[in-house]
């Protein structure tokens, strides 16, 4: 997207502790030592808060716009992104397959894929071979690798929820930049919802499960061979390593990292980052002792 801002096109969003060239992010200035992270990226939108030193070498690679409330500003130039964005995807059509289904354009579904009645298939939407999609699922702005199942009345690849607040204090949607990847083997259970990154991604890595009612938010990592089952509910940011058991109904606090191997108790409320191979229990979350 050309704009009236910097001189350089501006393709979508990003963070400032994980850059991409062409993005536009925000920078606050108690995280300033982070702004060594453009280095090794170009042309990017900062918007940065107002008495912050931009070194030299990194100027002549980026545009940097100082403000007052830089989420603000941030905010409000996604939203055109976004409208720009909607635009393009609102003159595509969706189509009702023979199967039942509803499929967008330029979609790319593997061999030996079954989907049944009353799913959505958004355009853009890359689905690995073997896939098996269950009734009436939702799936936009989404990478998925091979041996998929998905169950009935799932949403993948929706909005996440991130909220800003304007100069009155009233509260607006900043719209979810990125989109949903997920890996080989992947089983995901009834209606569970599993956002968008807000700019980055939102990632499940190879033969992660999880069983119903799950809630995995924007900009979550779930490593390799994550068990989580009925009811968990996480935070936005939240990174879990591989092979973590998450107990059922369990709630994970935003930007929280559960460590290799960790279990995390039935019910547990984790307010703190989790050590690997620890056991969890209770609220809020503490180490099992052992005996």
């Amino acid at each position: 997207m050309q704009n009236n801002v910097c001189a350089y096109p501006i393709n979508g969003a990003s963070y400032i502790g994980k850059p991409r060239d062409n993005t536009v992010m925000f920078i606050m200035k108690k995280i300033e030592s982070q702004l060594s992270c453009l280095k090794d990226v170009y042309q990017c939108l900062v918007f940065h808060e107002e008495g912050m030193q931009i070194p030299e070498d990194l100027t002549v690679r980026h545009c940097f716009v100082s403000a007052a409330n830089p989420q603000m500003e941030y905010a409000r130039y996604v939203i055109a992104l976004n409208e720009h964005r909607q635009k393009a995807d609102r003159q595509m059509k969706y189509r009702l397959t023979d199967g039942g289904f509803y499929l967008g354009e330029d979609v790319s579904i593997g061999e030996n894929a079954y989907i049944e009645p009353g799913c959505v298939i958004g355009h853009h939407v890359r689905i690995g071979k073997n896939a098996v999609i269950l009734a009436n699922t939702v799936i936009k702005n989404a990478t998925i690798g091979d041996d998929f199942y998905v169950n009935e009345n799932t949403a993948i690849g929706v909005n996440g929820f991130t909220m800003a607040k304007d100069e009155e204090g009233n509260v607006f949607r900043v719209p979810t930049m990125g989109k949903v990847v997920i890996g080989n083997h992947v089983e995901v259970g009834v209606l569970n919802n599993i956002s968008c990154g807000s700019a980055g991604d939102t990632e499940l890595h190879d033969h992660v499960k999880l069983d119903a009612l799950v809630h995995i938010p924007h900009d979550i990592v779930i490593e390799e061979n994550v068990e989580v089952p009925a009811g968990a509910i996480f935070g936005g940011f939240v990174h879990i390593e591989s092979g973590v058991f998450v107990g059922v109904n369990s709630s994970v606090r935003n930007r929280v990292r559960i460590g290799k191997n960790a279990i995390i108790g039935m019910g547990a409320v984790v307010t703190k980052s989790v050590e690997p191979g620890a056991v969890v229990i209770g609220n809020p979350a503490k180490p099992m002792e052992r005996k």
